[in-house]
């Protein structure tokens, strides 16, 4: 036990300028691995293809559900449904959109 507190006593600063030097000196960080710059570039372009599939995704289910012929007032029921077919299963595609943009950015950190 009185060795351990003879070697933090050694740890200690023994004056306050010592202590401004020790503090100083552990502030200056090495520059980051270039392997850092390349993740936050693949995260930012991931985001953003992820971003455009799924604007992609919901622009072709509209257009999709937008292609079917004139109904009168009874059949609007239908229209609703097929409608709402159409965008819940082009909203399960949105998760692939993850997936797909990970593979096709996967260059970029390939190093």
């Amino acid at each position: 036990m009185g060795n351990d507190a003879d070697f933090l006593e050694a740890l200690r600063p023994k004056s306050v300028q010592e202590l401004h030097a020790s503090v100083a000196s552990a502030g200056k960080r090495k520059p980051l691995p270039p392997v850092v710059d390349q993740l936050q570039v693949f995260v930012e372009q991931r985001r953003a293809c992820e971003e455009r599939c799924v604007a992609r995704l919901r622009a072709q289910a509209d257009f999709e559900a937008s292609l079917l012929p004139e109904s009168s007032a009874s059949q609007e029921d239908v229209r609703s449904k097929v409608t709402t077919g159409v965008r819940h299963r082009f909203k399960s595609l949105e998760s692939q959109c993850s997936v797909l943009c990970g593979k096709r950015l996967s260059y970029l950190i390939t190093g």
